[in-house]
């Protein structure tokens, strides 16, 4: 009696088929981390610009700048005693386990407590402003600065805080490449309260 044949794949067209996965899988991967940074980065801006509002709403209603800290609730003033915002807005990318030590300079800055970080150009909190702080000849993101009450800052992609504000700064552009260095931003438009003249 003859036997039955059985139908089944040999061994080459078994690898190809695992070669054409791995190529799908080695494209599809990337683009779906991308699509979660992109997300993230979406996520960040709109934040920053739900908190220039609020920033925005209290100045008006104090006619003066928001207070700057370093506290983990540097941003009561959001929340207490008038809401501007129901609740503190978190960066996503300081969601991570060290981002504490990827958000400091030498050991010296430390600014991350998972909120945006709300610094103001305001000589109460800053006395060594200076005018080179606002010469955007020393960098020309530094001129934003000077029709602006502050900057709103997170953490980008990279996830490093490259630069002191002072002398050097390293803004996150998405024209630079996805995963380029530099910091998330957003200039709050004003006047900022400093004690020399402003050309």
């Amino acid at each position: 009696m003859p036997t039955a044949r059985v139908k089944s794949f040999t061994l080459i067209e078994l690898l190809i088929v695992v070669a054409i996965i791995g190529i799908l899988a080695a494209i599809a991967v990337p683009n779906f981390l991308n699509a979660q940074v992109r997300a993230k980065i979406s996520r960040s801006m709109s934040d920053q610009r739900t908190m220039e509002l609020a920033i925005l709403q209290y100045t008006l209603d104090a006619n003066d700048n928001p207070p700057h800290s370093h506290e983990v609730n540097q941003n009561y003033w959001l929340t207490t005693p008038v809401a501007y915002l129901t609740s503190f807005l978190f960066d996503p990318f300081q969601q991570i386990p060290d981002a504490k030590s990827l958000f400091t300079v030498d050991g010296r800055l430390n600014l991350t407590k998972q909120q945006h970080h709300w610094d103001p150009y305001d000589k109460r909190y800053w006395p060594a402003l200076a005018p080179e702080y606002f010469d955007p000849k020393i960098n020309p993101d530094f001129g934003f600065r000077r029709q602006s009450i502050g900057v709103i800052i997170g953490l980008g992609p990279t996830s490093t805080y490259k630069g002191a504000s002072t002398t050097d700064w390293h803004p996150y552009e998405t024209s630079n490449g996805l995963y380029s260095i530099g910091i998330i931003r957003r200039y709050v438009p004003g006047r900022p309260k400093v004690d020399f003249a402003m050309p």
